[in-house]
């Protein structure tokens, strides 16, 4: 059995629970194909995967090879490989992080239509109805096409799961964390690495439809500057600062504090995760569920895009949030669109602003200073509190226990 398997390419999020579904599924029973930091992290991964090539799977002319060859089709949040697995009669197992993220202008029932339409209508009126959808709207439809869907838990999750279900959508199964818990009890098991972070901080693939590395990239500016800045003050031996921006590693030492810039392999990374006494890290959703499976009370550092503005919002008034250092926290100046791209643009610019004032970045240098230092004069009690404080939104059913419910070998032999 062939299992072709896609993520979508925006932070390394959607492409790290592909490497958990295919770890779960068996090391080399998924093909993986994609591009941009989706193929970079399954790159670094490749040990989880049979075969890691290219794809822009929004291009039929070379999405449609790979699916003649394929039983089942695994998708993360990639809604065009969706499209195009239903159009060629593949069967789709969906797994979804921000379910209760994805902005929704036209309803279930419109959005049912549409799914109906792309099913089985000819290609020109199923691209036409998949096309009028804006992205958001696209991945909800995806989980209408797909055979199979599973979403991970969050505040919000199980009001969207209802939506769907209430137009016929009775396959979205609520899970718990979509994480590779092989390579996190792997992690824990094998004891620190050799030269721990007294402080590790993690920025993730920050790449999405907006951020960049190249000139989008005022955010990984400013996170650099502040931990230079922090070295040559704070009692600290060793950070180390994980980015997939950071391909090319750089150490600097200043004073006498050693900084590592770098893109670790993800078990190399959650070796670090599970003994570092500090850890910083934007209010990302697969940061959070790390975090709580290996007792790691998260510092959220200030927003990267919209989705972590939400993400922070939706947290509510539990301890990890009121640690969190967020943008607003500096002024309303920071106050942002409610919409995923622009205000993803104006956090860009607002942080490209700070960067060229130097007070804007004293202000949002002291703020960081102050949360860190709170932070780390929390007790263990405080902290393992705050974990328990945090699973409790994160909480559902294992992974491996979805999964196992599974039959890919009648999936793949289904009437096509």
């Amino acid at each position: 059995m062939r299992i072709l398997a896609s993520a979508q390419a925006c932070g390394f999020g959607p492409v790290s629970k592909l490497v958990a579904v295919s770890t779960a599924l068996g090391p080399g029973t998924v093909d993986f194909v994609g591009q941009g930091v989706a193929l970079d992290f399954a790159r670094r991964n490749a040990d989880r995967f049979g075969r890691v090539l290219f794809c822009d799977t929004a291009k039929p002319e070379l999405v449609r090879p790979h699916l003649a060859e394929t039983d089942v089709v695994i998708s993360v949040m990639d809604a065009d490989l969706v499209f195009w697995a239903v159009r060629e009669g593949r069967p789709v197992l969906l797994f979804d992080s921000l379910l209760g993220f994805w902005d929704n202008t036209r309803g279930m029932p419109g959005l049912a239509r549409a799914a109906e339409v792309v099913r089985t209508g000819d290609l020109a009126s199923a691209q036409a109805a998949y096309e009028e959808l804006g992205p958001h709207e696209r991945i909800l439809l995806a989980h209408l096409l797909a055979t199979r869907s599973f979403v991970q838990n969050f505040p919000g999750v199980p009001a969207r799961v209802a939506e769907l279900a209430a137009v016929g959508a009775d396959h979205v199964d609520l899970c718990g964390p979509i994480v590779d818990v092989d390579a996190l009890h792997q992690a824990l098991s094998a004891g620190p690495p050799d030269d721990p972070a007294d402080l590790l901080v993690n920025l993730g693939g920050f790449k999405n439809f907006y951020l960049d590395y190249d000139s989008h990239n005022a955010y990984l500016d400013l996170m650099r500057r502040w931990v230079l800045d922090l070295a040559a003050e704070a009692d600290l031996e060793h950070i180390v600062v994980c980015c997939g921006g950071f391909a090319k590693a750089e150490t600097v030492v200043v004073n006498q504090t050693r900084v590592d810039f770098t893109f670790l392999p993800h078990d190399e990374f959650l070796r670090h995760l599970a003994f570092t006494p500090s850890y910083a890290v934007p209010p990302s959703l697969t940061s959070l569920h790390e975090a709580v499976l290996t007792r790691r009370m998260p510092l959220l550092l200030p927003e990267q895009h919209y989705g972590h503005v939400v993400n922070r919002r939706m947290l509510g008034d539990i301890a990890v949030g009121r640690h969190a250092a967020a943008f607003t926290d500096v002024g309303p100046r920071f106050e942002v669109a409610e919409d995923d791209f622009e205000g993803t643009r104006q956090l860009d610019e607002l942080t490209r602003e700070v960067m060229r004032d130097d007070q804007g970045y004293q202000e949002v240098r002291a703020l960081l200073d102050a949360r860190l230092a709170a932070y780390r004069a929390t007790t263990p009690e405080q902290r393992d509190a705050a974990v328990d404080e945090l699973g409790g939104l994160l909480d559902g059913i294992p992974l491996e226990v979805a999964l196992g419910k599974l039959d890919l070998a009648a999936l793949g032999g289904a009437p096509r």
